[in-house]
C-alpha cells in the first residue's frame, strides 16, 4: 500500500544498532569488549548503581567489566576496560563529556593506547542517547537487550 518503511520502536532501533556495533575480530571471533561494557552498564543499572545517565569510569564499572569479562573472554584477549568506554563513541548511543579545555585534545585522540590514563584526562564521563537511557530504566527492555547481548557473545566466535 505505501512505499514507506516500517515503523521501528526505539527498542527495537536500539537494539539493531548493538547488532551493528563495530566489534574488532581476532579470527573468525568478535572482540567482546563493547557488549561486555554494555552489559556492565545494565548490571550498574540493576543494582541501582547508575541512576543517572553518566557513566563515570568508576572503580564499580571497572570491577563489573572485569568480572564479566573474565567470563566470556579467550585465552589471548587482554582485560582492558578503557577501548570499550571510548571506542563505543563510533556506536551513535554512546557519547562523552569532555572535560573543560581538552576538547581539542580530545578530537585528535582516535586511540587510548588500551589504558585509562587518556580518558581519565580528556572524558568527565560517558553518557547514553537519551531513547537508550529510557530504554535501559525499564526492567523488562533492559532484561530484553542483555538477552540480545548475551546471545551475540555466545555466538561470536560461530
Amino acid at each position: 500500500m505505501s512505499d514507506l518503511p516500517p515503523v521501528i520502536s526505539p527498542l527495537e532501533k536500539f537494539e539493531q544498532e548493538i547488532l551493528r556495533l563495530k566489534r574488532g575480530k581476532e579470527g573468525n571471533r568478535q572482540r567482546p569488549h563493547k557488549l561486555v561494557m554494555l552489559l556492565s552498564v545494565i548490571e550498574l543499572m540493576d543494582e541501582g548503581i547508575l541512576t543517572e545517565n553518566k557513566i563515570y569510569l568508576s572503580e564499580h564499572l571497572i570491577t563489573t567489566f572485569k568480572r564479566l569479562f573474565n567470563s566470556v573472554k579467550r585465552k589471548n584477549e587482554l582485560c582492558q576496560v578503557g577501548p570499550p568506554f571510548f571506542h563505543l563513541r563510533s556506536s551513535g548511543f554512546w557519547f562523552h563529556k569532555v572535560r573543560p579545555q581538552q576538547q581539542n585534545e580530545y578530537e585528535k585522540l582516535t586511540t587510548t593506547g588500551g589504558g585509562i590514563k587518556l580518558i581519565e584526562k580528556n572524558i568527565e564521563y560517558a553518557y547514553l542517547r537519551d531513547d537508550v537511557f529510557e530504554i535501559l530504566q525499564n526492567p523488562e527492555q533492559r532484561k530484553r537487550i542483555r538477552l540480545l547481548i548475551s546471545w551475540l557473545l555466545d555466538t561470536s566466535d560461530k
